[in-house]
């Protein structure tokens, strides 16, 4: 798991790891007692200063020491019904070298089934010897050599509590995500305008935000928003560059 700033939330993931058989907790510096918290709740914490999302899990997936490993956020919970999958998928001969797992996902304190969490499947379990680390600011992955399965037990994720808490995950998401896509194709003054209008309806009409009500409609406004902010800071960036490329 990677921490910081989380001791709050950690409590409610940690006791849902119980079942491993080490629960390591590498901190990127907290301010706050993270670090403490995890030790009195017997995690393994490695403290290490942070470099980046995809930096820390590299760092992390060294310093595992079982040959089957799973990826947890401070955020998320382990459900009973995932545990007690995952205890089978060891006690068993094993086909694939990773599990995708479904994460159902909440928004403003609520489930939100619908629009653009509905089928959401990371790669979160997996033989931890063929695993790499997808290069990426954020949103970074697992990759593994060799078939991947997917799990039918949930990992419930507690996101975007309030409305301030996704628009600051939105503002430093972007940012990140802006500087790996500056080199690709170049933004045109017309994408931040367009773009946004697509990705609008097509979760709110297409993948049903529709029917969550009020939330539904600010999920799929925040989401567009998103690709909006996101094309003008690359933009931003591409405009940045070509002022001092001779």
């Amino acid at each position: 798991m990677l921490a910081q700033n989380c001791a709050g939330i950690l409590p409610r993931c940690l006791h849902s790891l119980s079942f491993a058989d080490d629960i390591l907790v590498v901190d990127g510096g907290s301010h706050d007692d993270t670090a403490d918290v995890a030790r009195s709740l017997g995690a393994r914490v490695v403290v290490n200063p942070w470099p980046g999302f995809a930096e820390q899990r590299r760092f992390a997936l060294q310093q595992v020491k079982h040959e089957w490993a799973f990826f947890c956020d401070s955020d998320e919970e382990v459900s009973q019904e995932l545990a007690s999958e995952m205890r089978v998928i060891f006690e068993k001969a094993r086909a694939a070298r990773a599990y995708r797992v479904p994460r159902r996902s909440q928004f403003l304190g609520q489930w939100m089934d619908v629009g653009p969490w509905a089928h959401d499947t990371p790669l979160r379990l997996f033989y931890a010897r063929s695993a790499r680390v997808t290069q990426a600011s954020v949103h970074e992955g697992i990759q593994v050599d060799g078939p991947v399965a997917l799990l039918a037990s949930p990992l419930f994720h507690y996101t975007h509590a309030t409305l301030a808490e996704s628009i600051s995950r939105l503002n430093r998401y972007t940012t990140l995500e802006a500087r790996d896509r500056v080199g690709r194709r170049r933004i045109t003054a017309l994408d931040p305008l367009l773009s946004p209008i697509g990705v609008f309806l097509k979760y709110y009409v297409v993948r049903g935000c529709w029917r969550a009500g009020m939330r539904g409609y600010l999920l799929a406004c925040t989401t567009a928003v998103y690709k909006m902010v996101l094309y003008v800071k690359i933009r931003e960036l591409q405009s940045g560059r070509e002022r001092v490329t001779p």
